[in-house]
């Protein structure tokens, strides 16, 4: 099919607590091509993850979609039914959630819990399930993957759960795959055994990945493009190359700023001023005012609209407007 995989416009996401209402996604437009490493990078809290569950409908309680679309192979998933989802996730959109550990059934077989997502939107006959298990564990690097597939997740070390978990989520072949900040709480060696893989996936099986993350060294490793979220909205998106070679806007300059370098001497580190702002008490102008260094007057009054200031270059700053 012709088009983007994704296609998500002004997207919002609010979470109605008793202090208030909480923006985390308010307004969030991203494309996704076919076959990219899409990332998305921005600090803690900043709605990321959020996004991520809006495309899968599984946002918690008291969390609510209340605006935009979600356009998924030409569909709006925010129209579908709920039965009708649920033969999408999995199938055709899956996630790698940030940490295995809790989205493990510590009483049931890893291979069992592989199994179960095959068993319901696969037509493949039992006796041939062990061995796609099986087929699935060795090519994602498993030894003994006949035994380990009988193990139990307390059995696993933290990077083979993971492994594991990106079994699970592979074993139908869907053509979205979401990576939520997979390589938190793993050591540097297995981290990189992890981003080694998502890339051998990405590439024996033509998955479209949207990778989400804090860690900017992991995003221009890894992805394609990239958007910078901040306090909810994407502030800049481009490809990988232009956003990290010339970014425009002073949250993605100030992000990169405060990466540690090796080749000059630094005496200290470079860290952003100020706070994020309160998410249920968002200003109607620019969130990162308070901490930007070319602040204007019109910053402090109108919220700036996300244009395109080159071919495929969209920031969201006066400075361009």
């Amino acid at each position: 099919m012709k088009g983007p995989l994704v296609d998500i416009q002004d997207l919002k996401t609010y979470f109605y607590t008793d202090e208030g209402v909480v923006k985390a996604v308010d307004g969030v437009s991203i494309t996704i091509e076919r076959g990219d490493i899409f990332g998305i990078v921005g600090e803690s809290g900043c709605g990321k993850s959020t996004l991520a569950l809006s495309i899968l409908r599984l946002v918690p309680r008291p969390g609510k979609i209340v605006g935009g679309k979600i356009i998924f192979d030409g569909e709006n998933l925010l129209e579908k039914s709920e039965n009708e989802m649920r033969k999408i996730r999995g199938r055709k959109i899956s996630i790698v959630f940030q940490d295995p550990t809790e989205f493990f059934n510590p009483v049931f077989t890893v291979g069992g819990q592989i199994a179960e997502a095959m068993k319901l939107h696969q037509s493949i006959k039992r006796s041939n399930i062990e061995t796609r298990i099986i087929e699935l564990l060795r090519s994602l690097g498993f030894p003994s993957p006949e035994i380990m597939m009988k193990r139990y997740p307390h059995e696993y070390s933290g990077g083979m759960k993971q492994r594991a978990m990106i079994a699970m989520a592979l074993s139908c072949q869907p053509e979205l795959l979401i990576a939520d900040e997979p390589t938190t709480s793993l050591d540097v060696t297995v981290q990189a055994q992890i981003l080694d893989l998502l890339r051998s996936v990405k590439e024996k099986f033509a998955t479209t990945i949207l990778l989400i993350t804090h860690n900017l060294g992991v995003v221009a490793e890894m992805c394609n493009k990239v958007a910078v979220m901040y306090a909810g909205k994407i502030v800049e998106c481009s490809d990988v190359f232009t956003v990290f070679k010339k970014p425009l806007h002073p949250y993605t300059q100030a992000l990169l700023d405060s990466i540690p370098r090796v080749d000059i001497e630094q005496r200290e580190l470079k860290s952003i001023p100020g706070r994020v702002p309160d998410l249920t008490n968002i200003p109607n102008c620019c969130r990162f005012h308070g901490r930007c260094k070319y602040e204007m007057d019109v910053c402090r009054k109108e919220d700036p609209p996300l244009i395109n200031v080159r071919d495929g270059h969209t920031v969201s700053c006066f400075l361009y407007c």
